[in-house]
């Protein structure tokens, strides 16, 4: 919900009428509106803010108390996962496969699974969480709008040919670097060699160019190149 300037709290149990003669006091400068409502055995508080932000929670002797400030101020690390085309533009397609579901699906699956878990200290944002239609100008400006340390835009690749195959990850020279001393050039390099080893796939090594996303960013970026839609065999691995 994010995108759309929202979070949702949800508390197992009716507390309606609580919250009728108790309404939510929050600051006005950071949060636009509170919605109370009861949904299939929870009740829901959507906060509408003003920008992203993002929040933490204390509960304490029945209390609950949410603190709201930016990204950056609330999480150690944030990645941008930037999943390529979207809504009218389907990228690469092989028959029934759009390269805009699959690296939509790849990358949710990822956040899923890894990143949504009580062990992650790593938040992160993706620049779509449906078939929405981005402009590259927007997916480049989000990783500083929330205060991002690094984005990855996962993309599919495809040739007139069958015969390439394999896994490229591209990069901009001038990005930042992080505090650590990461920068885009050393993103795509380890990107390219763990996601080459890991899919079985031909390691085409890290390339410059100045795609928009990568040229365009605030913060080291890559644009991943995971293997060919026209290649059979990279095919059945990305899918």
């Amino acid at each position: 919900m994010y995108l759309d300037y929202k979070f949702k709290l949800k508390f197992s149990g009716n507390y309606i009428d609580y919250y009728k003669n108790n309404p939510v006091n929050f600051n006005k400068d950071k949060i636009s509106k509170v919605e109370v409502s009861y949904v299939s055995n929870y009740t829901e508080i959507i906060v509408s803010t003003k920008k992203i932000y993002a929040f933490v929670y204390d509960v304490e002797d029945n209390l609950v108390t949410v603190t709201v400030d930016a990204p950056k101020n609330i999480y150690d690390k944030i990645v941008v996962l930037d999943a390529g085309h979207g809504g009218k533009d389907p990228g690469a397609t092989n028959g029934k496969y759009y390269e805009k579901n699959i690296n939509f699906a790849i990358l949710k699956l990822s956040v899923d699974k890894y990143f949504n878990s009580n062990s992650s200290d790593i938040k992160v944002y993706m620049t779509r969480y449906d078939d929405t239609f981005i402009t590259l100008a927007d997916r480049a400006a989000f990783a500083s709008k929330v205060g991002a340390d690094m984005f990855i835009s996962l993309h599919m690749n495809s040739s007139t040919s069958s015969s390439p195959t394999g896994t490229e990850v591209y990069y901009y020279s001038n990005n930042k670097a992080t505090m650590s001393g990461m920068n885009s050039k050393t993103l795509a390099t380890v990107l390219c060699n763990n996601l080459s080893k890991v899919m079985g796939t031909q390691n085409r090594g890290a390339k410059s160019n100045a795609y928009y996303v990568v040229k365009n960013n605030t913060v080291p970026a890559v644009l991943i190149e995971l293997g060919f839609m026209s290649n059979s065999t990279d095919l059945s691995k990305i899918t």
